[in-house]
């Protein structure tokens, strides 16, 4: 991959500075120029702890369904790379916005005025925590993430205009952040959200950007065009310091998609490369008599590749989850899913989409639950039909997505293998935006669309993907040969997945 200047020898992050003892000794050691420092703002019980929890790849702060959750400002350190730190405020956001802003109209310098007074926490919050986050912003920040609920229109939200108003007094930039948007959907369809948001908050001059960030279903490319929107938002000493921040943060998400393609070609590779040994048809079980050693022997080995690839799919993903940061384990719930929905082969669809939804809720969850039982998913109506009727092997064969190699083993098919690719990235792109603050994972419905894009990149580098499996099945081919023609190749087509979920993304650093 290309290597980016000033990229930091250790990442130092997920440290909580939560007392103002700790924040004033921390002061002390670094310059002011060397810390950027944002605030997470919103109205009361809109997500902001949700999403900080999301940048920090750590469980922060308490969540829950009810304003006023968080009291007091709590900082903490989004990254730590050469001298430099990027901090981020979660604050206890606004309360009744309309009644603070009746009452600071009144004032000659509502700002000053509303900060000079003492607030009881206990028997007015609202303004407690208004007066708090406000505090915040005047005192701390370099740049505002403001946080709406984009679950409603932004005429429905008549919270936002008194609160940019106060913002406004305090003359700090804002980056608007849309939250709580749902299932990620088309980029047409979320471009012209943003749109519709982008139009509305115009007459705010001190928004300077909008953006989709979701604490649920964030990506992290999404996290580096924040990056990009902060940049030209520093001001004097700021500025070459965010400079290294960006850099470092850009490098540490492109670490980890190298990793991740790494793991999902070694999956790939590995399932190439299987095989097992079986012997040929005699005569008479190619006419057609005395085939019930030679079914069981091919349905062994069938078994045997299935259960083989089942194993390696839920590792691979159990590593995804944790280089990603999140929480959790595949395979958690698979087992009770496995007993409710598998138990008769012959009602598993022979469709693999069926499973998505149907059983285990995920492409991923749905090819371990299904190989762990045999593989029926994978033209289970024919296996059981033709062990039933006695039917030649070779037709079994078929049935069960299995050819023999150059070598004479059975090995997966070319089609197989297809639907190998296509599931291990619905299982990447499902876990590169599950947000932390979603807790720990576990696999949910997948968007429609992103079917469709893995469909569309799978068939513009088909000749490539049947180039691979060709080449696995072959008795000659190096592994070591094979194993880079994979990684290229798996690592071509996240990029094209990605270009085409986020459209006008730089990717040129992706690449290895």
């Amino acid at each position: 991959m290309k290597f980016l200047p000033l990229v930091p020898a250790l990442f130092s992050r997920n440290k909580t500075a939560s007392t103002p003892d700790r924040q004033a000794a921390e002061l002390t050691v670094r310059d002011a120029s060397d810390i950027v420092t944002l605030s997470l703002i919103s109205h009361t019980n809109a997500g902001k702890t949700t999403l900080a929890r999301t940048l920090l790849r750590q469980d922060v702060g308490e969540v829950r369904d009810a304003p006023h959750v968080t009291l007091f400002n709590e900082s903490h350190t989004l990254l730590e790379t050469g001298g430099f730190m990027l901090r981020l405020w979660d604050t206890p956001g606004f309360g009744d916005s309309a009644r603070l802003m009746k009452r600071l109209q009144r004032e000659r310098s509502p700002v000053l005025w509303f900060l000079s007074q003492t607030w009881d926490r206990i028997t007015d919050r609202p303004l407690w925590c208004s007066q708090q986050a406000l505090k915040n912003v005047r005192d701390e920040a370099d740049v505002v993430l403001y946080l709406v609920n984009a679950a409603e229109p932004p005429e429905a939200a008549a919270y936002i205009g008194p609160e940019m108003e106060i913002l406004g007094w305090v003359e700090k930039p804002v980056v608007v952040l849309l939250n709580q948007t749902g299932l990620p959907g088309s980029s047409s369809l979320e471009a012209a959200e943003l749109e519709t948001w982008r139009t509305h908050l115009k007459q705010y001059e001190i928004v300077r950007e909008v953006l989709t960030l979701d604490a649920f279903a964030r990506c992290w490319v999404q996290e580096d065009i924040l990056m990009d929107s902060l940049a030209p938002l520093m001001q004097g000493s700021k500025i070459p310091t965010f400079l290294q921040i960006k850099r470092a943060w850009a490098h540490r998400n492109v670490e980890v998609f190298q990793s991740s393609v790494r793991l999902i070609s070694e999956q790939l590779t590995a399932a190439l490369f299987d095989g097992v040994e079986v012997r040929n048809e005699t005569l008479l079980e190619r006419v057609g008599w005395q085939r019930d050693d030679l079914n069981r022997e091919y349905n062994e080995a069938r078994q045997k590749l299935a259960t083989q690839l089942a194993d390696r799919t839920e590792q691979t993903t159990n590593n995804l989850i944790e280089v990603h940061g999140l929480k959790g384990q595949a395979g958690h719930e698979l087992n009770q899913i496995a007993r409710e929905h598998f138990h008769l082969p012959q009602a598993v669809s022979e469709n693999i989409w069926g499973v998505l939804g149907s059983f285990a809720g995920g492409a991923m969850g749905g090819l371990i639950a299904d190989l762990k039982l045999g593989g029926m998913t994978f033209g289970g109506g024919a296996l059981l039909g033709g062990l039933a009727s006695g039917i030649g092997a070779y037709a079994l064969i078929r049935s069960y997505n299995l050819v023999r190699g150059s070598d004479q083993r059975l090995r997966w098919s070319r089609e197989h293998f297809r639907e190998q690719v296509k599931l291990a990235f619905l299982t990447y792109l499902a876990i590169c935006h599950f947000g932390r603050g979603r807790g720990e994972w576990k696999e949910s419905a997948q968007p429609q669309h992103w079917q469709e894009v893995v469909d569309e990149v799978t068939e513009l580098y088909a000749d490539a993907l049947d180039h691979l499996w060709k080449s696995g099945v072959q008795k000659d081919t190096q592994p070591a040969a094979l194993s880079r023609q994979s990684r290229q190749l798996t690592g071509d087509c996240m990029v094209a997945l990605l270009e085409r979920l986020y459209p006008g993304v730089v990717a040129d650093s992706w690449r290895a």
